[in-house]
């Protein structure tokens, strides 16, 4: 895009492009440098734990408003520390449900569904699903106090024309830009017919994600892991039978207050419910976090253990982490962008090895991820970020592969095993025989790297 290439028309992308924007805008005014992510994460990292001591203490009182953001800095956040677009609109949903939680005026709706247009930006199916459910509770509170059906016009009125107000003009831009139909192919076609063919994008990544840690840290990360899992949906589900059972009982609960946060946390979830892996299941946790605490809130001795539990799970692991990281192996680069500290060793031997035979800007491409063109200062030729041996590679990509390799007289390839291997029953949907081919009679291996991944060079 800094070259004037135009999203969804030039390149492939199926999210809507806030994201890309607001790097564009980073690296335009500060230079590509390698510690923008990382600054980003700290930021999102320090805004999420504010929204979450601010919604919190709409729902309880005491130290255990500050538990919620403690865990899931700790156990949810330091594991999804990847600076997507997942993190922007999870972030301006949760600021959305901030501003509404405490009152409904018009201006506050209005506010929340400007947020929720924004989070539409960089997430086009978070940002819609959760102003459905800020929608669907201003629905389920103007039932429960019994209002005159203004209140819910005007409420709803504002709520979707703030939602729209912010994402339409920002939508329709790129349509302009692109074109109508190669938006609405990249960012809606797309997702819908070929998104589930990679098995990263299906039902199939739910819970086979465990982590692989050495002993003692195994055990523990394994509890987080199951923790997280457990919670989302069912934690969902056990507010709205406590809710049926206790609510003319105990009228002092701000139970309107916790069903919008359940209602909004339900929204993240179904957000990723297609393909639950670990990072987008974690990312989406704060509202389960928050209303977990909610349940373990009480004086008796069950809930005063299990938060004393929690409180040292969150501690535990926000000393061990880091000291683990520190710790362990890592390996350092001078690169084109700056100084980067790597945690993979089959990570940096690819980067050390491309950063000694290629010069910033170089075309080169990366088959099977994108995580070296950054780092590398390196150009991919190719309109897709990557290529799985599915469905989801379709064959009009793969050629366009083959013409970026040609025009560009690309000299490395960066070619994964995996991209070799069988993919169950989606192997019919393997299209990139032709590239395989054409690396064989135009490229030759020069390096195998331990993982079996290999770099091949143009003969």
């Amino acid at each position: 895009m800094s070259e004037g290439q135009v999203i969804y028309r030039d390149f492939f992308e199926l999210t809507f492009p806030g994201t890309q924007l607001v790097y564009l805008a980073l690296f335009k005014t500060l230079g590509i440098r390698a510690w923008i992510p990382g600054a980003l994460l700290l930021l999102f990292g320090v805004g999420l734990t504010w929204l979450s001591i601010v919604i919190s203490k709409q729902v309880m009182t005491g130290a255990s408003v500050f538990l919620p953001g403690a865990l899931y800095l700790s156990l949810c956040f330091g594991n999804a520390l990847d600076v997507t677009h997942h993190w922007f609109s999870i972030l301006a949903v949760m600021a959305g449900l901030a501003v509404m939680i405490q009152h409904r005026s018009v201006a506050r709706v209005a506010g929340t569904g400007a947020l929720c247009g924004l989070a539409t930006c960089f997430t086009q199916s978070r940002g819609a699903l959760a102003v459905l459910a800020m929608a669907l509770f201003l629905v389920w509170e103007w039932r429960a106090t019994k209002r005159h059906g203004s209140w819910l016009a005007r409420r709803g009125v504002c709520l979707f024309a703030a939602f729209l107000a912010v994402s339409a003009p920002f939508i329709a831009y790129f349509i302009w830009r692109a074109g109508v139909k190669s938006f609405v192919d990249c960012t809606f076609g797309f997702p819908l017919r070929y998104y589930a063919a990679f098995n990263r994008n299906n039902l199939g990544v739910y819970m086979v994600d465990a982590p692989d840690l050495p002993w003692p840290l195994e055990a523990p990360a394994l509890g987080i892991w199951l923790l997280v899992h457990a919670l989302l949906p069912l934690v969902y589900l056990l507010f709205f039978a406590r809710q049926a059972r206790e609510a003319k009982q105990h009228p002092e609960e701000p139970w309107d207050r916790l069903t919008l946060l359940n209602l909004v946390g339900l929204s993240l979830f179904l957000a990723v419910a297609s393909a639950p892996n670990w990072f987008k299941v974690s990312s989406a946790a704060l509202p389960a976090l928050i209303l977990l605490v909610w349940f373990v809130r009480s004086s008796s001795r069950f809930a005063r253990a299990a938060r004393l539990l929690l409180w040292l799970a969150a501690l535990a692991v926000a000393v061990v982490k880091p000291v683990t990281a520190q710790t362990g192996w890592r390996g350092t680069l001078e690169t084109p962008v700056g100084r980067a500290t790597l945690l993979e060793s089959d990570r940096f031997l690819k980067a050390r090895w491309l950063l000694s035979r290629t010069r910033p800007r170089d075309f080169f491409l990366e088959a099977g991820d994108t995580d070296l063109y950054f780092l590398l200062d390196l150009r991919n030729p190719a309109t897709v970020s990557f290529l799985t041996p599915t469905d989801y590679t379709r064959p009009e990509q793969v050629q366009s592969v083959l013409d970026a390799l040609e025009r560009r007289q690309v000299r490395f390839v960066l070619w994964p095993v995996w991209l070799d291997l069988p993919e169950d029953n989606r192997r019919a949907g393997d299209h990139l025989r032709p590239l395989r081919a054409n690396l064989r009679n135009a490229y030759h291996v020069v390096k195998t790297f331990p993982d079996g991944d290999q770099v091949w060079e143009r003969k």
